[in-house]
């Protein structure tokens, strides 16, 4: 999330006074710039500053801070007890609109963890040795991190609950970064090969499925570092072909596409000795660089790397917290690089006629743009209604009469910004029903009456574990709700027609599973679809009578496909539609 300072506005082009001790270049910050976030060191902490403040000492320059706890953050004792040294921190936005935060503390006892953001609660932690130096969050949830004298980088299956254990490893001699990029779904690190010695920067495919993961390097995408010593990469905030890059002797940006290292960097931003390097949108670089190395040196001394002043470039301009012993600063996007919001969009209707032909064009129905989840129920009396999920603002729902016309405005129908997925269902008595994911607080169902009266939600299972749902209305007048829980399976939650909620059932033991649909066929049974990641798409039966079927048939050899949906006509035919992976 983007933050719009008033003090930025404000101090627009106003000098401030500096203290003379400083040394303070006291320009201004753009006002479309992010915060400025630092790992504190020595209060084993991150702070996240304004950088439109001149004075990082002051209480209007701190917008967030956390540190570790037993409370309210949810660690162990022993867990608070390794954030001794936080090397590495990032934002990110998770694909359901959700925040977090990824954190690893070095040291030969360090520590790697998930915190929500921006309430700083645990989601996931582990203790490890080797030195840690850098995390990432990957879209699937699961967690890269890079260990210098262990000499790896690892994914963990953070994704399959708080304490997952399950990794793959890649090991790389000195590792010390770890940076998803979605432009071509690989993750930059960077150290030296084991066996040449030779300094480089690639990247690695993430395969295999999120609960048990694989890395495999991309050989094509390989480069011998122009210096040695590789030690930060971040992306650009407005290029995807670039990248940020630091060694021992130097500061690069990096072009992906020639594999070339462009060391002129505005201001002498291309100096020797930078622990971590980013850009603001508006193109001014941050840095940081141990005070030790400096001339004349600065003055945090509690370590050969530490400073307590963070560096911009273009324009210049510094910003030092007295006593803080920094190590790296973040430029604090929740972006990957590019302001990326991957899987949001406007929704599109596109008709089919019972002939079997279809329209020419389809209609944009929702201009919404921020649109991350839809849904569609049809209800007996030939209308439509569509649901639309917007991250942090709710649930919206938009009708289509039985003659054709679409409501002129959506109206929202549930204000909880943290839902992160929805599904809906119609029954026979015209009643359609909303289910809404809510991470760490289980499923909900909200029930609209024949008459378009709408119920208050009501929770219908309070795993806070579950990750997909989907629902189906079956002509019995009975509601079918499927939920997804990673490395535990799928499970069926079945509403009697006198509205009635029966205990959850598993029907797939398969701990991969990714996502799941469902659809009512006229002879009443259910056929619900699974996708497997590295497997493919696989249909389970309920009869009629309620009975499932032992096994599930593979629907869908594609090994790529993430997302199934799924509906059933009236001559008993079932049509799957898959979204396969094609990057």
């Amino acid at each position: 999330m983007r933050v719009l300072s008033m003090v930025a506005v404000l101090l627009a082009g106003m000098p401030a006074a500096v203290p003379a001790d400083t040394g303070v270049h006291a320009a201004a910050a753009a006002p479309d710039d992010y915060w400025v976030a630092g790992g504190d060191q020595t209060g084993r902490r991150l702070l996240a500053f304004d950088p439109a403040v001149t004075d990082w000492n002051s209480s209007a320059a701190v917008k967030w801070s956390w540190e570790p706890s037993v409370a309210p953050g949810g660690f162990s004792a022993d867990e608070v007890s390794a954030f001794g040294l936080i090397a590495g921190f990032k934002l990110r936005t998770r694909p359901s609109g959700a925040q977090s935060v990824v954190v690893a503390a070095g040291g030969s006892r360090g520590i790697a963890a998930i915190v929500s953001y921006p309430a700083g609660v645990r989601q996931w932690a582990r203790i490890l040795p080797g030195n840690l130096h850098a995390a990432e969050l990957l879209p699937d949830g699961n967690i890269a991190v890079a260990a210098s004298t262990g000499g790896w980088v690892r994914v963990y299956a953070s994704s399959q609950g708080p304490h997952a254990a399950t990794y793959a490893e890649f090991k790389l001699t000195d590792a010390h970064a770890a940076l998803w990029d979605p432009a071509i779904r690989r993750l930059w690190v960077i150290g030296q090969d084991p066996a040449s010695g030779q300094h480089i920067l690639t990247a690695l495919a993430v395969e295999g499925t999120p609960a048990r993961p694989s890395l495999r390097e991309d050989r094509q995408r390989r480069a011998v570092l122009p210096t040695g010593g590789g030690h930060d990469v971040y992306g650009h905030a407005t290029d995807t072909g670039k990248l940020w890059l630091t060694t021992g002797s130097a500061a690069y940006l990096y072009d992906k596409a020639t594999k070339t290292f462009d060391g002129d960097l505005p201001g002498g931003a291309g100096r020797s000795a930078v622990k971590s390097i980013g850009a603001q949108p508006s193109g001014q670089i941050v840095q940081t660089r141990p005070d030790a190395v400096k001339t004349p040196p600065g003055a945090c001394t509690d370590s050969t790397w530490c400073t307590d002043t963070v560096d911009f470039f273009a324009p210049a301009m510094t910003r030092r917290r007295t006593g803080a012993a920094f190590y790296k600063a973040r430029v604090w996007s929740p972006h990957y690089g590019v302001a990326d919001q991957s899987l949001r969009g406007t929704v599109w209707d596109r008709t089919r006629s019972t002939s079997g032909a279809w329209a020419p064009d389809a209609a944009r129905i929702d201009a919404n743009g921020a649109v991350s989840d839809v849904a569609v129920a049809a209800l007996p009396d030939g209308s439509l209604r569509v649901l639309t999920l917007v991250p942090g603002s709710g649930v919206w729902e938009r009708g289509r009469s039985s003659s054709g016309e679409w409501d002129e405005r959506a109206v929202k129908i549930d204000d909880n910004g943290s839902i992160s997925r929805i599904a809906a269902a119609a029954l026979p008595d015209g009643s359609l029903h909303v289910q809404t994911l809510v991470p760490g607080a289980g499923v909900w169902d909200r029930m609209r009456s024949a008459g378009g009266q709408w119920a208050s939600s009501v929770r219908i299972d309070d795993n806070g574990s579950v990750s997909e749902v989907s629902a189906a209305g079956l002509p019995d007048g009975t509601l079918q709700v499927q939920t997804v829980v990673p490395g535990a399976g799928v499970w069926n939650r079945s509403r009697g027609a006198g509205g009635a909620w029966a205990s959850s059932v598993k029907i797939d033991a398969n701990g991969s599973v990714s996502a799941v649909s469902g659809a009512a066929l006229p002879d009443g049974t259910l056929q619900v679809q699974t996708v497997v990641p590295g497997s493919g798409v696989w249909n389970r039966s309920r009869s009629a009578a309620g009975a499932w079927a032992g096994a599930a048939v593979k629907a869908d050899g594609n090994a790529s496909v993430l997302a199934s949906s799924a509906a059933a006509l009236e001559d008993g035919t079932l049509h799957l539609f898959t979204l396969p992976d094609i990057s």
